[in-house]
């Protein structure tokens, strides 16, 4: 690592560029009881559209053969662990990570959306894909925990893990039991100026659970879950002036701002990528010197240039609990 290379990485935050082209897209979930009512709805939630589908869309106009556009829709199981501190879906991911079922899905399920999201039936720059999932069809036995999501085309197949994944979604656990239908509507939103939000969707903190805010603790938890309020971005989508349950004005307005500090964090932390491992608790309570001696790349790193990355991440440290920080690792902000 040169002098001249830390010192073009000296500034630690970075902003997006506003502008340029891309997709962005939202979903909608609808869990639905055997009578029919739904017991509870996500609202619109964003997801992480992934590099896979930026080159999908190069061999499509290229006419590759063997090529197709939105053919499966798949979900997994994800991990357990999730359900304590949901990961981030990264832009390079090209499967779930534990996928269990996928459903075929038919042109009339693909349908053209104007701006007032009005089925069209000339094309546009906007998608609806809409799908629904049964218990029996996810196969297994008792319920059905989901908690990832993705698009899958090109030479997608029925096996799992098979074509382009085109975005990918990691949302709290959903228990699917036999008699429920999860109903899903997905809105893909291709052209210019979509790319700014592309990047801060699925990024880091996005999809962190409410109870990693510091202050949120498990009383409050408790009645934003209640409120279908479970991630940081459901956190600063709700209404400003809404009310939820007990939890004060002024306790929920500190919690959104909060939120907006993880969501906004954009830190070059590559001059530390050997440090990866180490959760951000740690890295913010260990002395500088022994960082910088720990990277062992004298007189490059230096105890100033720690001390500069500690106060970045102090942002983190205002904003989440320390069981948070303990279980986020440097690596996990490097590869966001």
């Amino acid at each position: 690592m040169s002098q001249t290379y830390l010192d073009q990485h000296n500034s630690f935050t970075k902003t997006n560029t506003p502008g340029g082209s891309g997709l962005k897209g939202t979903y909608n979930d609808c869990l639905i009881d055997s009578s029919g009512q739904c017991l509870w709805e996500s609202g619109w939630q964003n997801n992480r559209v992934v590099e896979r589908c930026h080159r999908l869309l190069a061999a499509l106009m290229k006419r590759e053969a063997g090529m197709s556009g939105i053919l499966y829709w798949a979900v997994g199981e994800g991990l357990a662990t999730w359900d304590r501190l949901m990961p981030s879906p990264n832009a390079g991911d090209t499967q779930l990570a534990t996928e269990i079922a996928r459903l075929a899905l038919m042109p009339e399920q693909i349908l053209y959306l104007d701006n007032e999201n009005e089925i069209s039936d000339e094309p546009t720059a906007r998608l609806q894909i809409s799908t629904t999932f049964t218990r029996e069809a996810l196969g297994g036995q008792g319920i059905r925990s989901l908690r990832e999501f993705g698009l899958f085309g090109g030479d997608a197949t029925e096996t799992a893990n098979s074509g382009w994944m085109i975005d990918y979604v990691i949302h709290p656990r959903i228990a699917l039991s036999p008699g429920m239908t999860l109903t899903r509507n997905l809105h893909l939103t291709f052209g210019i100026g979509t790319g700014v939000g592309t990047e801060t969707v699925g990024g880091f903190g996005s999809t962190l659970p409410v109870i990693s805010i510091d202050g949120v603790g498990e009383q409050f938890s408790v009645l934003l879950n209640a409120a279908g309020v479970n991630t940081l971005n459901d956190l600063i989508e709700i209404d400003p002036l809404q009310t939820i349950s007990s939890i004060p004005g002024v306790k929920l307005r500190e919690f959104r701002a909060k939120a907006r500090m993880v969501m906004g964090f954009r830190a070059d932390l590559l001059p530390f990528a050997s440090l990866s491992e180490q959760n951000i608790s740690t890295l913010l309570k260990t002395e500088p010197e022994t960082i910088a001696s720990e990277i062992g790349l004298v007189g490059t790193v230096t105890s100033s240039h720690v001390i500069q990355m500690q106060e970045t991440l102090a942002i983190l440290q205002v904003a989440l609990d320390d069981a948070a920080l303990q279980e986020i690792s440097l690596g996990r902000l490097l590869s966001t």
